[in-house]
């Protein structure tokens, strides 16, 4: 997957878009794709994939794309020792919250049960912060609520020098 000419490469936002288009299966999907110049040409066209982010680049072009998935996703939480689990309801609670609920229907939780779950749009990313979302606990790939209107020129290029890195490693 390591391409030479991106080592160094400088990229400068241009514009940005929400493309959808329908998958192998006809399910309608949507991509955020992130267009960048650079002053230096491709030496020839260059693809680059490393699930879930693609990057073509010919010419002085690059384009990125990052799916936008439209699922539920779980935040956990790093103190697990101060919460209950509560197995019926699929959610924890502060245990200094969950005091009249009955004994019988709580555990003391785990890093695996800590969690809140969130139904909405989201972003891969690489960096983890306290607002990684993940698909289960073992999940290795974070994402962040999506947003159209958060996602500006600055996000743009933090967007793509990590995923450039990202994809060159």
């Amino acid at each position: 997957m390591r391409h030479e000419c991106l080592q160094e490469l400088h990229m400068h936002y241009v514009s940005h878009a929400e493309h959808v288009y329908r998958d192998v299966n006809g399910i309608e999907e949507t991509e955020l794709l992130i267009t960048y110049e650079s002053a230096e040409e491709a030496p020839e066209k260059i693809m680059l994939f490393k699930d879930p982010f693609c990057l073509f680049y010919h010419g002085y072009t690059l384009k990125l794309r990052i799916p936008v998935l439209h699922t539920e996703m779980k935040r956990f939480f790093d103190n697990y020792k101060d919460y209950y689990y509560l197995p019926k309801e699929d959610m924890c609670v502060l245990k200094s919250a969950a005091g009249s609920v009955d004994p019988a229907y709580r555990e003391n939780a785990k890093k695996e049960t800590c969690y809140i779950r969130y139904r909405g749009f989201f972003i891969p990313r690489l960096s983890v912060n306290s607002e990684c979302f993940r698909k289960d606990y073992k999940s290795s790939l974070c994402y962040q609520v999506y947003s159209p209107s958060q996602i500006t020129p600055d996000v743009c290029d933090e967007l793509g020098a990590s995923v450039v890195s990202y994809l060159n490693n």
